[in-house]
C-alpha cells in the first residue's frame, strides 16, 4: 500500500481543479452564444412590437394631419369670403 504525500494530493487537487474550470470555460462560452441568440430574437420581438405600436399611431398621425390641413382650408376660405364681400 502506497502512502500519498500532501505534495501528490496537493498536485491531484490542482489538476482537478484546473479540468473543472476548462469545463466551466467550455459552458461560458456554450452560455454566452446561447444568450447572444436570446438577445436577437428579443431584439426582433421588440422590433415587431414597435412596428405594431407605430402602425396605428402613424395613421392617426396621418389622420390628425389631414383633419388639421382641412380646417385650415375652410379658415382660409372664410377670410376670403370675408375680405370679397367687404370690398364690394
Amino acid at each position: 500500500m502506497t502512502v500519498l504525500s500532501l505534495s501528490d494530493i496537493l498536485t491531484l487537487l490542482a489538476i482537478i481543479a484546473v479540468a473543472m474550470l476548462i469545463v466551466l470555460l467550455y459552458h461560458l462560452i456554450f452560455v454566452s452564444v446561447s444568450l447572444k441568440r436570446i438577445s436577437d430574437r428579443f431584439e426582433a420581438l421588440s422590433e415587431d412590437v414597435e412596428a405594431i405600436v407605430l402602425k396605428p399611431i402613424g395613421a392617426i398621425d396621418y389622420v390628425i394631419d389631414w383633419f388639421l390641413a382641412a380646417v385650415e382650408g375652410m379658415k382660409k376660405d372664410k377670410k376670403h369670403k370675408h375680405k370679397e364681400v367687404e370690398g364690394k
